[in-house]
C-alpha cells in the first residue's frame, strides 16, 4: 500500500529499520505519521458520519477504500478510525491465514482441534423464555436442569458445547472483522484537515495548533 497523496505535507522521518554487523543503523525515510491527529471522541461517537462494515475473507484496507470511495489511497483513514496501529496483528486474517496461524501455534491440525474449554448453549423453555444464556464457560460435566415451562414438573436439561482452540481463534478473528468506516461524503473533509495539519506543522513551531471539525 503506497503512501497516500494527502500525506504529502507531513514532515519526513528517518526511521531506524535494521542494524548491520558494524552497529550502524540503516534508516528508511517515511512520513511522520505520529504527528497525525485522531478523530474527536464526541465525533467518533456520532453514528451519523460512520457506518459499520464487515471485512470479507482476505479483504484489505486498500480494497475497501477503492470499493467505498473509488480510490485505494484512503486505506489509512480506515486504519486510523479503527485505531489499528499494528496491521499484522489487528487486521483480520483470511481463512487460509487463520488456519496456517493455528497450525503453527497449536502444533498442526490435530492440536488446533483439541478442546480449549466448554460453554453453555443458549437454552429456552417451551414458552420461548431464555433460561440459560449461552457462552458461559463451564466444566465438561456441566448439566443444566430446568422446568419445561414455568410451574411445570417436567424437567429438561442442557449440555455444554465444546470449543476448540481453532474455534476460539476464529471468534477473535471475527471480532476484528467488525469495523467502522467513514461515510463517503465526509472523506473530503477528513482529507482537507489532514492536509491542513501537515501544512501547519511545516509552517509553524507553535505546539498548540487549531484543528478542524473532525480531528483533534
Amino acid at each position: 500500500m503506497t503512501t497516500p497523496k494527502y500525506f504529502s505535507d507531513l514532515p519526513d522521518l528517518q526511521y531506524g529499520q535494521t542494524v548491520n554487523k558494524a552497529g550502524q543503523i540503516n534508516y528508511v525515510k517515511m512520513k511522520d505519521f505520529f504527528r497525525l491527529m485522531k478523530p474527536k471522541d464526541d465525533i467518533f461517537k456520532e453514528d451519523t458520519i460512520y457506518t459499520n462494515y464487515v471485512v470479507q475473507d482476505g479483504e484489505r484496507p486498500d480494497q475497501i477504500s477503492y470499493e467505498e470511495y473509488g480510490d485505494n489511497q484512503y486505506y489509512w483513514i480506515i486504519l486510523q478510525i479503527n485505531e489499528i496501529t499494528d496491521y499484522y496483528n489487528q487486521w483480520p486474517l483470511s481463512n487460509r491465514e487463520l488456519e496456517e496461524f493455528c497450525k503453527k501455534k497449536y502444533g498442526g491440525i490435530e492440536g488446533m482441534n483439541v478442546v480449549s474449554h466448554y460453554e453453555t448453549v443458549q437454552t429456552f423453555d417451551e414458552n420461548n423464555n431464555i433460561v440459560l444464556p449461552g457462552g458461559l464457560q463451564v466444566p465438561a460435566d456441566f448439566i443444566y436442569y430446568y422446568p419445561a415451562k414455568p410451574g411445570s414438573e417436567s424437567t429438561l436439561s442442557s449440555l455444554p458445547a465444546q470449543v476448540t482452540f481453532y474455534d476460539y481463534e476464529r471468534r477473535l478473528n471475527e471480532k476484528k472483522s467488525d469495523i467502522f468506516i467513514l461515510k463517503e461524503r465526509y472523506i473530503s473533509d477528513y482529507v482537507r484537515e489532514v492536509k491542513k495539519r501537515g501544512f501547519d506543522i511545516k509552517n509553524t513551531q507553535v505546539s498548540s495548533i487549531k484543528t478542524g471539525d473532525l480531528l483533534r
